[in-house]
């Protein structure tokens, strides 16, 4: 629900100020909305599918932050095609880091996706908020619960050098 109110927020403001750009964002806020509703109930999807999702999610991250936000992709083609995750572990992974580190045009919220030794590896530069909402982790307990179900391999929650680092093993 979140993420539709938070949407439609942003729709009704960019209706009145760029008629081409809500048109643009009404067709992947419908995209976006499609993919959660049908992926949410399937166990893995190929990687490649989950990175054109989070493009379209990024997309309309875009609109409301503008260049404070960043998202590297660093993922081989070869990889994007063998492997899978869960739908949905990247869209939670980058609302986590946009929901708990501050944005700005002089510091912006640089997320790296990147594939290392088997393992999805999400990382960004801790820069917390000044009034921080408490977290309840229910995220990454949720990922890491769906993971257990499916592989052996753990998923990795570490804060390191200042940044937080997460890694999702690759399904085959």
């Amino acid at each position: 629900p979140h993420f539709l109110f938070n949407n439609l927020s942003i729709l009704s403001s960019l209706v009145e100020t760029d008629a081409q750009l809500s048109v643009q964002f009404i067709n992947r806020l419908s995209k976006a909305y499609r993919y959660i509703l049908e992926q949410s109930d399937h166990e893995r999807i190929s990687l490649k599918t989950e990175l054109e999702f989070v493009e379209t999610y990024t997309f309309l991250l875009k609109i409301r932050f503008e260049d404070k936000l960043r998202i590297v992709v660093d993922i081989p083609e070869s990889d994007q095609l063998r492997y899978s995750i869960v739908p949905l572990t990247l869209q939670l992974l980058v609302e986590n880091a946009v929901k708990h580190n501050r944005m700005s045009d002089e510091q912006p919220l640089v997320v790296y996706l990147q594939s290392r030794e088997n393992y999805l590896v999400v990382v960004n530069w801790i820069q917390p908020r000044p009034k921080n909402e408490s977290s309840t982790g229910l995220g990454l307990q949720n990922i890491t619960n769906r993971y257990k179900l499916l592989t052996e391999k753990p998923v990795l929650v570490t804060e390191k050098d200042e940044s937080f680092i997460v890694k999702i093993p690759f399904l085959s």
